[in-house]
C-alpha cells in the first residue's frame, strides 16, 4: 500500500524531508534536554539564514560531505520538539524557489539563471565563469544520468521510484555555501514495514567553489554519492540507527564512478593532517554514526572490491530490505565463502599495510596514498613478564607495538618488534560500548597463552573472550639465513644475496624497512638456485626506485610460509 506522507500526523513529512544546512552535525547523545533541541532548531535555521550564528556548545564534528546524517537524526527527535519548534522548523525546511527548469535524460533539473543560487562553471583560478549556468546545468545532468546508467546497468542496483504523479527524478541547484556537497531528502512513503523506503529529490551545489574538490570534480563525486542515496533509500529501506553502512558505501561510491578524483583521501589524511578517520580512530565502533569516520571507512567498500567483489555490496543491498546491516553485510559475506567478523578481521591488516611503502598487489590498490595507522605506544619486552590494558569500542581494534628487547640498553629503533592487532567483535551490544582487556606477554607461558613463532607467550584477557580476538604477525630470527656483503655498497649491477636454507617455493617475498620501522621496500622476488644454495638478491633500491640512503636496515624475507628477520647495513658512496 502506496501512503502519501501529506497525511501521516504530526507533518511527518517535515520529519524525513529534513536535511540540516550548516557545517557539523549533533551527536545522537546531545539532543537530550530542551537546551539542546533550542540549539538544534537555530541550527536549521542558521541554514536559511547565513546570518544566523549558533552556539558551538552544541554543534560537533565539522562535515563537509552531505545532509542525509541530519534526516536520519531528526526522525528519531521529532515528537521531542515544541510545538513552536516545529512550526520553527517547518518554515526553515520550506523550500528554495527556483525560477527554471530542464529535462535531461531521466532527470529534471532546478535552477536560476542569475542572482544567488546561478549555477557556474570554474576556470582554472577557481573563480566563477560568467553566464556559464547552461553549460553547468548540462554536466549535472551528464553525470546525473551516467550515474542512474552504470549503477542500475551496469553494477545492477535496483532504479529509484520517482515521486508520487512524476515522470522524472528531480534535483535542484543551490549554493550550499561549501557547507556540503549535497543531499538526499525524502518525500512519500512507500511502504508500511520495515525498512522504510521513500521517494527522493536531491540538492546539489552551484559551483562547487571552496571544496576539497572544486567545480566538475565535485559535481562527479556528489552525483555518484547521492544518486547512490537515493537508490538505498528508494529501492531498499531505511535503518534509522544505521547510518554507516549507507555512507560508507556512497563514499565507495564516488571511486566506483570516478577513480580519478579521490574525494575520499580528504577523511583518510590532508595537507595538514597526518591520518584522519579511521587511521586515527580504529578503536571507534564500525558501526559508529560519527559522520567523519564513516566516510573514511570507503576503504571497507575497496577491501571488500578487492579481497571478494564489488558485486558484494550491491549484494548486501540486496539482503538489506529485509534484514538489519550487520547481517546483510554477513549474508553477502557467507555466500562467498567468509563470514563478517572472518573479513573485519582480515580487515585490520590490510588496514596495517598501508602507507608510502605499501604492498598495493597484496593489499589496497591504492593503499600508498593512505596513512599509516595510528598505533599505541611501544610495549618494551625484555623477558619477564609483564602485561598492558586497553579499552576499545565494540566491533572495533586497536594496534598495539611490542619491541623485542635483548637488554635494558636495547630500544625499539634497533630491536625486532611486531604487532598485536586486538579486536573486539561483539555484534550484540551497543554501537560505542567501550569495553576493556588485558594483554600477557610471557617467556614461559601457562594455560590460556599462545607461543608466537618466536618462542614468545601471549595470552589476551577479557569478558566475553569469544569476542575478542588477537592477530600477532611476528617475524621468526633463523640463524642459518646469510646476507653478504654486509655492508653492501649498493653501485653497479652487483647485488645483495640472501642465502636462504631449502625451500619448496620459486619466490619469496622481501621486505625492507628503516630502523624506524617504516617500510623502504617489498618485492616479489624469484628464487636463483645455484650449486644447491637457493638465494635472492636486491639491488639496494627503495620503492620508488632510488637507492636507500646510507644506514641499518631490518630486513624480513617470508617464503614456505615462514618469516626470517635480520639487520643490514647500506653505505652509499
Amino acid at each position: 500500500m502506496i501512503t502519501s506522507l501529506k497525511n501521516i500526523t504530526l507533518n511527518y513529512a517535515i520529519i524525513i524531508f529534513l536535511s540540516f544546512l550548516a557545517t557539523k552535525l549533533f551527536s545522537q547523545e546531545q539532543m537530550q534536554n530542551t537546551h539542546d533541541l533550542e540549539g538544534f532548531v537555530q541550527y536549521i535555521e542558521s541554514g536559511k539564514d547565513k546570518s544566523n550564528p549558533i552556539s558551538n556548545n552544541v554543534l560537533v564534528e565539522h562535515d563537509t560531505k552531505c545532509g542525509l546524517w541530519h534526516s536520519f537524526n531528526i526522525i528519531k527527535e521529532w515528537n521531542n520538539f515544541s510545538e513552536l519548534q516545529k512550526s520553527r522548523l517547518r518554515l526553515a525546511l520550506s523550500p528554495t524557489p527556483l525560477a527554471r527548469d530542464t529535462i535531461i535524460g531521466r532527470f529534471d533539473i532546478h535552477f536560476d539563471t542569475s542572482g544567488y543560487h546561478e549555477p557556474a562553471l570554474l576556470d582554472l583560478n577557481h573563480q566563477r565563469i560568467p553566464n556559464s549556468w547552461r553549460a553547468y546545468v548540462d554536466s549535472v545532468g551528464k553525470y546525473f544520468n551516467h550515474a542512474w546508467d552504470y549503477m542500475s546497468g551496469t553494477l545492477g542496483y535496483l532504479e529509484p521510484p520517482f515521486e508520487s504523479g512524476q515522470s522524472y527524478y528531480h534535483i535542484y541547484i543551490e549554493e550550499l555555501g561549501a557547507d556540503y556537497y549535497g543531499e538526499t531528502r525524502f518525500v512519500d512513503l512507500l511502504n508500511n514495514t520495515a525498512p522504510s523506503r521513500y521517494t527522493t529529490y536531491i540538492r546539489i551545489d552551484n559551483d562547487y567553489v571552496g571544496f576539497k574538490c572544486e567545480g566538475i570534480s565535485g559535481l562527479k563525486v556528489t552525483s555518484a554519492h547521492e544518486f547512490h542515496h537515493a537508490i538505498q533509500i528508494g529501492c531498499y529501506g531505511l535503518w534509522s540507527e544505521e547510518i554507516y553502512y549507507y555512507e560508507i558505501t556512497s563514499t565507495w561510491m564516488e571511486d566506483v564512478l570516478y577513480d580519478d578524483v579521490n574525494d575520499y583521501y580528504q577523511y583518510l589524511k590532508d595537507d595538514f593532517t597526518l591520518r584522519k578517520g579511521h587511521f586515527i580512530r580504529p578503536d571507534v565502533s564500525f558501526t559508529s554514526s560519527s559522520p567523519l569516520v564513516s566516510y573514511s571507512r570507503a576503504i571497507w567498500g575497496k577491501f571488500i572490491e578487492k579481497r571478494f567483489s564489488r558485486d558484494l555490496i550491491r549484494q548486501s543491498w540486496d539482503y538489506v530490505r529485509s534484514e538489519h546491516t550487520l547481517s546483510a553485510i554477513d549474508h553477502a559475506l557467507t555466500n562467498a565463502g567468509s563470514t563478517f567478523r572472518d573479513a573485519f578481521l582480515e580487515w585490520t591488516i590490510w588496514n596495517y599495510n598501508t602507507g608510502l611503502y605499501s604492498d598495493t598487489l597484496r593489499y589496497y590498490s591504492e593503499g600508498r596514498n593512505y596513512p599509516s595507522m595510528l598505533l599505541r605506544p611501544s610495549i618494551e619486552y625484555i623477558n619477564e613478564p609483564r602485561s598492558f590494558t586497553d579499552t576499545i569500542e565494540v566491533i572495533s581494534s586497536v594496534y598495539h607495538p611490542i619491541c623485542l628487547l635483548s637488554s635494558a640498553s636495547d630500544n625499539c629503533h634497533t630491536s625486532p618488534q611486531f604487532v598485536a592487532i586486538i579486536s573486539n567483535l561483539n555484534r550484540a551490544e551497543t554501537s560505542g560500548k567501550k569495553v576493556g582487556f588485558s594483554y600477557e606477554i610471557s617467556n614461559t607461558g601457562g594455560p590460556g597463552f599462545t607461543e608466537l613463532s618466536n618462542g614468545i607467550f601471549v595470552r589476551l584477557n577479557a569478558q566475553d573472550l569469544q569476542d575478542w580476538v588477537s592477530q600477532e604477525n611476528v617475524p621468526t630470527i633463523v640463524s642459518n639465513i646469510l646476507i653478504y656483503p654486509n655492508p653492501f655498497y649498493p653501485k653497479g649491477s652487483k647485488p645483495l644475496y640472501f642465502r636462504l636454507p631449502a625451500v619448496i617455493q620459486s619466490t619469496a617475498t622481501l621486505y625492507i624497512y628503516s630502523a624506524s620501522m617504516d617500510r623502504i621496500a617489498a618485492k616479489e622476488i624469484e628464487v636463483i638456485s645455484q650449486n644447491f644454495e637457493p638465494r635472492i638478491e636486491w639491488d639496494g633500491h627503495d620503492i620508488n626506485g632510488n637507492i636507500v640512503p646510507t644506514g641499518v636496515y631490518i630486513y624480513v624475507v617470508a617464503i614456505d610460509g615462514k618469516q626470517f628477520i635480520g639487520k643490514l647495513a647500506v653505505i652509499k658512496e
